[in-house]
């Protein structure tokens, strides 16, 4: 099996090279960019399997390169973890509104980090022994081939998206706490909060339009999504 090819995008030297050395030695294939327009091509012409993005980024800062990932089909479902200094709660809410995976502050420590990288692609491989076709409603969600559709209409979800939706679809009803979203759809080895959920929720239900009702908020407890149009 070829190693999983990831790029990272930062323009710290220092940082750039630790982490690209450190990915070599885990046995992965990493390649390197300095600046957000020179990232953006690498991630649409390499199709790496996963990106590492900084925020504060020459020539185009992450958010934006983000942005593009996220508008083009080619890059849309691109696993990204973002890594930054700008660590309040709003700029984590930002970079996950706008499709981050996941978000790591700086400073941090290669273990985190790699734990967190392992987590991520873990959870882009399709589970084994999962049903793959589910409908609900509207609502068609095809785990081999992660895709998603409303009324035959194909909607973009980030794998994170995609994770908390199918995993509120095998539950039929069921209500999911905060917790077990991050244990089921991200993986409990993963550092996240509960309003790290709130925030995939609130992208998700932006992203089915005509559906988004079927995922109910369960005050105090969690989400549930309805299988009453079944």
């Amino acid at each position: 099996m070829a190693p999983k090819r990831i790029l990272v995008i930062e323009d710290e030297a220092d940082i750039l090279d630790m982490v690209l050395l450190r990915l070599r030695k885990e046995k992965f294939d990493p390649v390197g960019a300095t600046n957000g327009a020179t990232g953006l091509a690498k991630a649409q012409d390499d199709r790496p399997d996963l990106v590492l993005l900084d925020l504060m980024l020459p020539v185009m800062n992450g958010l934006d390169v983000l942005r593009k990932l996220r508008e083009s089909p080619k890059t849309a479902k691109l696993p990204v973890i973002i890594i930054s200094a700008k660590g309040d709660e709003s700029d984590v809410v930002v970079g996950l509104e706008l499709g981050a995976d996941d978000y790591i502050t700086k400073p941090f420590t290669m273990p985190i980090l790699l734990a967190r990288v392992n987590a991520l692609l873990r959870r882009s491989s399709t589970p084994e022994n999962i049903e793959s076709l589910l409908q609900i409603g509207p609502i068609t969600i095809d785990a081999d081939q992660f895709e998603v559709s409303v009324d035959g209409e194909s909607v973009q979800l980030t794998r994170t998206e995609f994770g908390v939706l199918h995993t509120l679809a095998l539950a039929r009803g069921r209500v999911l706490t905060r917790n077990q979203l991050i244990e089921d759809a991200i993986g409990d080895d993963a550092i996240v909060t509960e309003r790290t959920i709130d925030v995939h929720i609130t992208s998700l239900r932006s992203k089915l339009g005509i559906a988004r009702d079927l995922i109910e908020t369960v005050r105090g407890i969690g989400y549930r999504i309805s299988v009453r149009t079944q």
